[in-house]
């Protein structure tokens, strides 16, 4: 009996995951097979009538498609160049060295955590208002540098379950403070920074609010020119290809695919290791 009833939620359970499961792939379905029926098309569809996949050369040639990808891709070099280094070394900081203050710095970081992002925006404009940083891509240097409270708290959690004794072994081989953050301790935060890269990239690509605020339409990234710029043929502006539109939506989830397959492997391994240690 026991079994059977093992069994049967067991069942349950699956048929439950795949039912959510299909809720979340659901979306992406729908845009895709949009993304392919005819162009001059109206109505949406949700089994295929055709495959044209003429929308996604539409897609790249009917706007700048790559001046706004470059302009992405800057958006991300600089703040994974920033953010992923950065924050490691803040947690490392907040973990292992000691220093007066350090609890209180350590409850700032907490604090932000339990402040929503919409209520730093208007304090954030001013400031970077004040600075000078309007229309300019130091905004992300700022913030880059400024440092992500969720990921520094990630840090300092993962290290500070981490035994003293490794870096006491390595101080007593030889290793500098240097070597021993780079050869030692950065090793062994692997699935940790997994979950950083892949949190750093996706919240940045997926982000059209700041660049909303303070980019002017020259320096947009993907993501507003797809909120900002009609798709239409120059022979009749006023008919919006909505088809072409979610090709180009298709284009700017791909990479995000790319890097997740690319580091499933890792965040899964993050994901078990912060449950565990965190």
């Amino acid at each position: 009996m026991q079994k059977k009833r093992t069994k049967v939620g067991s069942i349950c359970l699956y048929v439950f995951l795949i039912i959510v499961s299909l809720l979340f792939i659901f979306p992406i379905y729908y845009t895709l097979i949009n993304s392919l029926r005819d162009v001059y098309s109206t109505p949406a569809i949700l089994l295929p009538k055709g495959f044209h996949w003429e929308n996604f050369k539409y897609a790249v040639t009917l706007i700048p498609f790559f001046k706004y990808l470059k302009n992405s891709i800057i958006i991300m070099g600089i703040t994974l160049i920033l953010s992923l280094p950065l924050n490691f070394l803040y947690g490392y900081a907040l973990s292992r060295l000691d220093a007066p203050g350090k609890g209180v710095l350590f409850m700032i970081v907490l604090s932000q955590l339990m402040i929503p992002a919409f209520a730093l925006q208007i304090p954030q404009y001013i400031l970077f208002s004040n600075l000078g940083f309007q229309d300019t891509y130091w905004i992300w240097v700022a913030m880059g540098i400024g440092g992500n409270s969720y990921q520094i708290f990630l840090y300092r959690q993962y290290l500070q379950s981490m035994p003293k004794a490794i870096e006491e072994a390595a101080i007593i081989d030889g290793c500098s403070v240097f070597q021993l953050i780079i050869k030692v301790i950065a090793p062994l935060c692997k699935p940790v920074m997994a979950i950083s890269f892949f949190n750093s990239f996706t919240s940045t690509w997926g982000d059209y609010m700041t660049p909303y605020m303070y980019l002017s339409k020259e320096n947009y990234p993907l993501i507003m020119a797809l909120f900002s710029v009609d798709y239409s043929f120059p022979s009749n502006p006023s008919f919006k290809l909505i088809p072409v539109v979610n090709a180009a939506t298709i284009l700017l989830m791909l990479p995000v695919f790319v890097v997740f397959f690319l580091c499933q492997k890792q965040l899964v391994e993050g994901v078990s290791f912060s449950g565990v240690k965190g």
